[in-house]
């Protein structure tokens, strides 16, 4: 029951980001003075239609997509030449047309995530402790010496009192820091040298230190190498082969280094109040190409953290500019194969998704909606030939070749004689 009513609530989520996307090209065509001959939401045979002002508003049968009809804009069709259709109208006019749908998803998006600020976040309660979870090999923090463990105290002379602040503080995107530590006691300073950024994502957003995400375990797999071991649902580890883990993080570098034919790991958890010791062996998983024992991680207790409307604004930026730039980090990760295709989720696998986010309540619903919101507009934009971005190409395309004939002929006009023209 709880699946098929996912799907539903999928579908209608789903639903209202195509009919924002569908919104924004028909606003912009009848701002443009381009005849609409349909605004459709759904396709297939109408369940419901009205016209209005020489537009005919519908609800398909199949309620996943939508689109707008202009007049003229099918080549196809029989064109009458009038002045209110598509292909008669400026060039600047039809970009705009085809822009405003993914505009309009990007804004709305923006929208939601102020509203998801002002609302309430739920944030980890690890996040109120600015101890290092782990550090990334070749990073900056680790070519500075910063080890899992260490508390930041302050950076660039400004002090830390959680993950919200050191993330803050990278968010400058200086060439270099100074970081101030508390290390078994001792203060020490270091200066993080940041490397020359020349991708969109940056390797390193905080120096190469990572959130200390406690080693909790949500859950077992069955038939994994934890289960076997008897590792359980609630178990922390806290030290693999005698050395202390603060973090996932740490936990998942460690398995991941594991060679097959090596010794089994030795892993302590706190279970309760007592300590306990497992030894198992990691398995190399054909598919996630890495080795697993087969647990998950739980995040812990979390807080509701509210911003006031003008706080709220930066916030909403950030995380829409991390949404943005996301989906180029996926792209470049099939590129390079390190993630394959079929672990990517497409229209089938984001509608129940979208349908269990609305079950978690307001705040899951709004980051999610936001999230494909954004990247349904990221992908129209890209120069296809199915997608907006594909008609803007186009445009631009024939502008040019505009401009040169133009251009051509001018020069023509100006160099041959009279008689030749």
């Amino acid at each position: 029951m709880t699946s098929i009513l996912s799907i539903v609530l999928g579908l209608l989520v789903l639903g209202v980001l195509v009919f924002i996307h569908e919104l924004g090209h028909f606003l912009a065509a009848k701002w443009c003075g381009i005849k609409v001959l349909a605004f459709s939401i759904g396709f297939g045979n109408p369940l419901f239609k009205r016209s209005y002002k020489g537009t005919e508003y519908r609800i398909g049968t199949i309620p996943f997509g939508g689109y707008v009809k202009m007049a003229g804009e099918n080549p196809d069709e029989t064109r009458q030449g009038e002045p209110d259709e598509f292909p008669s109208r400026p060039i600047w006019q039809r970009a705009l047309v085809a822009f405003a749908g993914p505009a309009a998803n990007f804004v709305t998006a923006i929208l939601m995530l102020w509203v998801l600020f002002i609302y309430g976040v739920e944030r980890p309660l690890y996040y109120e402790n600015p101890t290092v979870g782990a550090v990334m090999d070749s990073s900056a923090a680790r070519i500075a010496g910063i080890e899992a463990g260490d508390s930041i105290i302050s950076i660039d002379g400004k002090q830390i009192k959680s993950w919200e602040d050191i993330d803050a503080a990278f968010a400058l995107q200086q060439n270099s820091h100074k970081v101030e530590y508390l290390r078994n006691g001792q203060k020490n300073t270091v200066t993080l040298e940041m490397p020359k950024q020349e991708k969109l994502i940056p390797e390193f957003p905080t120096g190469g230190m990572l959130k200390p995400l406690p080693a909790n375990v949500a859950e077992v797999v069955t038939n994994s190498p934890a289960q076997e071991a008897g590792i359980q649902k609630g178990d922390k580890v806290i030290s693999i082969n005698g050395k202390r883990i603060f973090s996932w993080f740490e936990l998942v570098t460690i398995v991941g280094e594991y060679k097959q034919g090596e010794e089994p790991l030795q892993v302590n958890v706190m279970r309760g109040d007592s300590i306990m010791t497992f030894s198992l062996k990691p398995q190399f998983n054909q598919e996630t190409k890495r080795n697993q024992i087969g647990i998950r991680v739980d995040e812990g207790e979390v807080r509701l953290v509210r911003y006031s409307p003008v706080a709220a604004v930066p916030k909403c930026l950030d995380k829409a500019w991390e949404y943005t730039t996301m989906i180029f980090d996926v792209i470049g990760k099939l590129v390079s194969r390190e993630v394959p295709a079929s672990q990517l989720s497409g229209p089938i696998g984001i509608i129940p998704a979208s349908g269990f986010m609305v079950l978690q309540g307001v705040s899951p619903i709004l980051n999610f909606m936001a999230l494909i919101g954004i990247q349904l507009a990221v992908l129209n934009l890209m120069p296809l030939v199915i997608t907006d971005g594909g008609i803007l190409f186009f445009l631009f395309l024939k502008e040019r070749i505009v401009s040169l004939h133009r251009l051509l002929q001018a020069a023509s006009d100006s160099i041959l004689p009279a008689e030749y023209q």
